[in-house]
């Protein structure tokens, strides 16, 4: 089969995504459980609103591409639905106080709803609880909080997403087939994603060959896991794969490329374009396909509802899926990743009519 060039491809799906996202009906399908029995969700429809409401959109950071997805996803159903919204990213997930401060600035200017993306599981707790009493409903954009006060939640419940990488590891590396010895790059110690993914992860390879050697916390910016890769190839200078979050394996992409380790073998449980597009190349084995962006578009939806007493899926739990060799040209890339050259945006206003 004839290779279709990486810049072609890219256009080609920049193009089927803006086309599906401009579409009024999306839907998404979601994880049925005993907290949710509902197996696709439905947005509002265009023109069900009463008023033109504010929201206020709290991310970590906006260092990598995932998060640059998730604000895409807020733009895009925030301008369907013609509401404003003010985005914000804190400093990284150090930065609790900094949040809090941005969460509270953009409520005293007339938010009526908060969603945010914690960088702490129970650093926000009692902003989210004054809040509440406050009558200002917060929800939960997929980081997991720890206080009960949350008034939805769009989760990607990241035990699967390390259990859906594990799972596919453990299917390449059986028992019997030759132990292979591995680091799991996890992101920031004490966020609840993270210690979701890692116990997922450990579940699923139980029984088979790999052999996870080391898991290693850190901030998710790049350079600093590329400094965490560095200490550990020195330290297990016989591993062969190299887990985790996905800035860390871009990072790995790069060390593996400069130092000519063709035996490493990569694989990432959340996807960012550079991600996606080493898949195709044949330099990362799989990533995990989390439908970030349409986590976005659902939280938006799930703020509106409430806020005009319409609320149907408290908790709606994203699906997980494997993208490899085998599929990354098929998949729905619309519900994962922004359009290639899309910039953050951090204000959206509504059109007046």
């Amino acid at each position: 089969m004839r290779k279709i060039s990486g810049i072609a491809f890219s256009a080609v799906l920049a193009m089927q995504a803006g086309a599906a996202l401009a579409a009024d009906d999306w839907t998404a399908e979601l994880m049925v459980d005993e907290k949710n029995p509902t197996a696709v969700y439905k947005p509002l429809p265009v023109g069900a609103l009463t008023k033109p409401w504010k929201l206020c959109v709290a991310f970590p950071h906006m260092k990598d591409a995932y998060y640059v997805a998730k604000d895409y996803g807020v733009m895009i159903e925030a301008k369907r639905q013609n509401v404003s919204a003010t985005i914000m990213a804190a400093n990284g997930y150090d930065d609790v106080a900094g949040q809090i401060q941005q969460i509270e600035d953009c409520v005293a200017a007339g938010g009526n709803a908060v969603l945010v993306n914690a960088v702490s599981k129970s650093g926000l707790n009692g902003m989210i609880e004054e809040l509440t009493r406050k009558g200002v409903p917060v929800l939960d954009l997929g980081n997991g909080v720890t206080t009960d006060k949350i008034a939805a939640a769009a989760l990607a419940q990241y035990y699967y997403a390390g259990a859906t990488a594990g799972k596919y590891l453990a299917e390449t590396y059986p028992a019997g087939s030759g132990k292979k010895k591995m680091v799991w790059l996890a992101g920031p110690a004490g966020s609840q994603w993270v210690e979701d993914a890692v116990k997922g992860m450990k579940a699923a390879i139980a029984g088979s060959d790999v052999d996870l050697v080391k898991v290693i916390y850190g901030d998710t910016g790049k350079a600093t896991q590329m400094k965490l890769l560095e200490d550990a190839l020195q330290t297990y200078p016989d591993l062969t794969i190299i887990g985790g979050v996905a800035p860390a394996i871009e990072g790995a992409m790069e060390i593996v490329k400069e130092r000519g380790l063709k035996d490493k073998k990569l694989i990432a449980f959340y996807s960012t374009p550079p991600i996606e597009q080493a898949v195709r190349d044949g330099i990362v084995m799989a990533t995990v396909n989390d439908n970030n962006l349409l986590g976005s578009r659902i939280s938006v939806d799930q703020a509106l509802r409430l806020l005009e007493g319409k609320l149907e899926v408290k908790v709606a739990s994203r699906k997980f899926s494997i993208i490899d060799g085998k599929n990354v040209n098929t998949y729905d890339r619309a519900t994962l990743i922004a359009p290639d050259g899309f910039k953050p945006v951090f204000k959206i206003d509504a059109v007046k009519k």
